[in-house]
């Protein structure tokens, strides 16, 4: 068993991306119960792990904002500022989990002797195997990412890992879950049960329409006459597709302010379920224990959705599903894959969760 003094995860981004990887910190935990564990995160995303109890310290590197100005010479000092940081920390080991050039980077610039990664097959980027030195080895019952992020991280140690057994966390203190109640009872005061709704993703192939959401909260209604539904959003964008949700939805829904990715968790702690397609937010849920029901068209449910019992996921039944068609492309089938997953069954999924006997906020857990 090696003996590991100071250990370096890097995952840079983005958000549902860093916390599919969480549960590495429980792991590493059981395996290198004496290591330090340090973090290297985008700093957008570095309020996902602040408070983490297994992490000693969040390493957040600007890499968006680097990326917008890498002609300034100004950027090449603070990158160089960055590496050298790094490299004093004297790391044993260095995990890259995400699998891409700049992840490569940073592992490589952190100074430690021993630099893991995903093999060939698996990593994102085939550049990125420039920059490690040692790799997990692919396995064909790695279906799901977090199973192929733990398999990067066991390598060394020889210590099995079973999926179910590692949960990620995201901290909430009793102040941010006491803002989050009082938000949600002034917005809809008296509603249960509570049904959070993020209908906002990155990518053409993994929206659903706003009528979609709209119609799913109404058939929910029908069998909990007291619900409360509750819509979240990042960008301006989406921000339009929640007013759109809230007008055709009717009765007791409401729009969230923007909040912070702490604010988030307690917010979706508190509601204790989820409805949306394959984003961030729908992990961020997952994570912190609401049950969550979720809808995949251009991507694989099975390599990406929460994972457990309280977790349902409907993939679009087109051969051609789980697609890939990344970003703002389009998909020539767009309309009929939309069409292939209805409302109702989304509703039916959510409807048997919120039967389930109710767990206080502060029971829930969950894999992402």
């Amino acid at each position: 068993m090696p003996d590991f003094r100071r250990i370096l995860i890097v995952k840079l981004s983005a958000m549902g991306d860093v916390v599919h990887a969480l549960p590495v910190v429980s792991y590493l935990r059981r395996a290198a119960p004496s290591a330090e564990i340090h973090w290297a995160v985008d700093a957008r995303f570095a309020g996902l792990l602040e408070g983490n109890p297994g992490i000693a310290k969040v390493v957040p590197l600007p890499v968006k904002e680097w990326k917008g100005r890498v002609g300034s010479p100004g950027t090449w000092r603070e990158a160089l500022a960055a590496a050298c940081a790094l490299r004093r920390e004297r790391y044993d080991v260095a995990f890259d989990v995400q699998g891409n050039i700049k992840s490569g980077v940073v592992t490589w610039l952190s100074g430690a002797p021993l630099r893991y990664g995903f093999p060939g097959e698996v990593a994102r980027e085939p550049q990125n195997l420039w920059f490690t030195n040692r790799r997990s080895t692919a396995s064909e019952v790695d279906r799901h990412v977090t199973q192929k992020i733990l398999r990067v991280v066991s390598t060394p140690f020889g210590v099995p890992f079973a999926m179910e057994e590692f949960r990620g966390e995201v901290e909430n203190t009793p102040e941010e879950m006491a803002a989050a109640a009082r938000l949600l009872e002034e917005l809809l005061p008296g509603t249960s049960p509570r049904l959070a709704i993020h209908p906002g993703t990155t990518w053409n192939t993994k929206r659903m329409d706003p009528s979609f959401w709209a119609e799913t909260v109404r058939i929910v209604r029908v069998a909990f006459p007291g619900l409360g539904a509750y819509l979240t959003w990042g960008t301006g964008m989406e921000q339009k597709e929640c007013l759109a949700v809230r007008d055709l939805a009717g009765g007791r829904v409401a729009l969230l302010p923007r909040l912070g990715y702490k604010a988030l968790a307690a917010a979706y702690r508190m509601c204790g379920h989820m409805i949306g397609p394959d984003t961030g937010p729908l992990h961020l849920a997952a994570v912190v224990g609401a049950r969550t029901v979720s809808v995949f068209r251009g991507s694989d449910g099975r390599y990406a959705a929460p994972v457990g019992p309280g977790h349902r996921f409907l993939q679009a039944p087109l051969p051609c599903t789980a697609c890939q068609i990344k970003g703002k492309k389009v998909c020539p089938r767009d309309a009929e894959c939309r069409a292939s997953i209805r409302p109702a069954e989304v509703a039916a999924e959510m409807e048997a969760l919120m039967a389930q006997p109710v767990r206080s906020a502060a029971d829930r857990g969950a894999i992402p």
